[in-house]
């Protein structure tokens, strides 16, 4: 491709200057005034102390560009903004580039970057006394989008789950579930709604404690849990038990005290150190009666996490565990664990309506409405897309009308329909082109496709970093809106010429394979009819 053409000229002109060999990123730009693609390497040099002398990333991005040349494929190179280096590829150099998307077909976007290292994800987690709800659900498909990423650029991902099997909340639902068999439940109780009296109809316990009821419990709401998260498309490699995890909190806590950052409090234990992450603030990690906190056995399992190898740990959790970042961030650095290491994705709940109606509660859940109610009504491809179709980190609503519209409204139905129409393009040709002249391809409607095509590597690639996925059904949208204008002006079974329909059947076949690569990193469907 043209970037690969790009990044070996870069690294000759910084050879010949006699620069420190450093690592040269390439990206393709965002907004056409700045060029195909750009790099920031002059700002990268400048940043490193260099025998001539300090320079500023203008002068060494002069310097790079007069030793870049004028290369066949190049219309311009030029400075921009701090010390960016822009370039303007000519279009027919451009268009060429589409046979590496047809080659490489479902590679496309895949590579080996991440070879080697192991990465970590946990996500979902959900409450463990209710049915999943859409609070939690709202990570699932996050999680399993960053997995799928990590994947495809070759690390060694690990998708986990941790279930909270113990702890005040259990006795609360084995104490509801208890009075609920012996008809005395009432309002001071703390759980309510139909799966209560389901959950009392399967036990029916008598002499157990509590906590025993209610362990049995969650684990029946456990099986329902991973019933429902199978449905949306999603399978853990392990599942981790937060009874497990205690027994190991004493080996932890005695590290911690050993780092000096544990102090005894109210017959409690508190870990409090005083760094930039719990500066002035200090956290329980033994109660006063023994026992240990839910957040105990959260540093056990971040420090197995650390100890498997992991080169980096991913968190997926809800905005409500805010205030547990900092304190995840502490604990691992007390523990001798790199804090850089452990990256969090937080998001906000969903507001689920019904056109202008929100609603806000069902008969078996009691206040909250059920993934599983959600996922029945729009089904798994909706219900991903949809899930992520904003920012993690904003609120959304999830509208269950829309969802079902069979129209351009709805953004899952008009991606899919973008594929199917591709697909029923070139089943209408009958036969694959050869001799193919890309140069044709010069319609603006075409070049627009052409360049969008050609970002996904560089989308997949920086998702890797930021891990905000929800740009891959952003870029989707896109693309389905670029074929459309497409078809709408540029006839591919009725094109001028034979060698203009290859190229435009060549372009159709790019779009299919990027669409449906991208779909697939998101875990939906890319239909070929509809």
């Amino acid at each position: 491709m043209v970037k690969n053409l790009i990044l070996a000229d870069l690294k000759k002109a910084i050879e010949s200057l006699r620069y420190p060999k450093t690592d040269i990123v390439c990206n393709s730009s965002k907004n056409p005034q700045f060029g195909d693609y750009s790099t920031n390497l002059a700002l990268q040099l400048a940043k490193l102390k260099l025998p001539s002398g300090k320079q500023s990333p203008k002068d060494f991005a002069n310097k790079i560009l007069s030793k870049f040349g004028t290369p066949d494929y190049l219309d311009k190179a030029e400075v921009a903004g701090e010390g960016f280096i822009n370039f303007f590829i000519k279009i027919e150099s451009l268009v060429k580039d589409l046979q590496e998307v047809l080659e490489k077909g479902e590679d496309f976007g895949k590579s080996n970057f991440g070879k080697g290292k192991k990465i970590r994800v946990e996500y979902v987690s959900a409450n463990p006394t209710g049915p999943l709800h859409m609070g939690n659900a709202r990570g699932g498909p996050l999680g399993d989008v960053i997995a799928n990423v990590l994947e495809s650029l070759g690390y060694e991902v690990l998708r986990e789950y941790i279930h909270n099997d113990v702890g005040e909340q259990v006795k609360a639902l084995g104490a509801t579930i208890k009075a609920k068999i012996g008809d005395k439940v009432g309002k001071d109780f703390q759980y309510q709604g139909e799966y209560v009296n389901e959950l009392a109809n399967k036990i029916r316990a008598e002499g157990e404690s509590d906590e025993e009821v209610g362990k049995m419990a969650v684990d029946l709401l456990y099986e329902e849990i991973m019933t429902d998260v199978g449905a949306m498309g999603i399978k853990f490699d392990l599942i981790v038990k937060e009874s497990e995890l205690r027994k190991d909190a004493p080996q932890a806590i005695e590290q911690l005290q050993e780092a000096g950052v544990v102090k005894e409090k109210g017959g409690a234990l508190w870990l409090a150190p005083n760094d930039e992450f719990l500066k002035d603030r200090e956290t329980v990690i033994r109660k006063s009666d023994g026992g240990f906190t839910y957040f105990t056995a959260d540093i056990v399992y971040h420090k197995q996490k650390f100890e498997s190898g992991a080169e980096v740990i991913v968190d997926v959790f809800g905005a409500n565990h805010h205030g547990h970042v900092p304190r995840l961030q502490a604990a691992v650095s007390a523990l001798g664990f790199d804090p850089d290491k452990l990256k969090f994705v937080l998001y906000q709940y969903v507001r689920i309506k019904r056109g202008t109606e929100v609603i806000k509660m069902s008969k078996r859940a009691g206040n909250y409405i059920t993934a599983r109610e959600v996922l029945d009504e729009v089904g798994v491809d909706a219900f991903r897309f949809y899930l992520l179709r904003f920012a993690p980190q904003t609120h959304m609503d999830f509208d269950l009308e829309l969802l079902k519209e069979q129209s351009s409204h709805n953004p899952v139905y008009y991606v899919q329909y973008a594929h199917a129409r591709m697909n029923n393009i070139l089943v209408k040709t009958k036969k694959e082109p050869d001799e193919v002249d890309y140069s044709l391809l010069a319609d603006p409607t075409e070049i627009g496709l052409i360049k969008h095509l050609l970002t996904f590597p560089d989308l997949v690639a920086e998702l890797a970093n930021n891990l905000q996925v929800h740009q891959l059904t952003e870029y989707a949208i896109t693309l389905a809106d670029l074929f459309h204008r497409f078809y709408e002006y540029c006839p591919v079974l009725a094109a001028e010429t034979e060698p203009l329909q290859r190229g435009r059947i060549s372009l159709v076949q790019a779009a299919k394979i990027t669409l449906a690569n991208t779909l697939n990193l998101l875990g939906v469907s890319a239909p070929e009819r509809m």
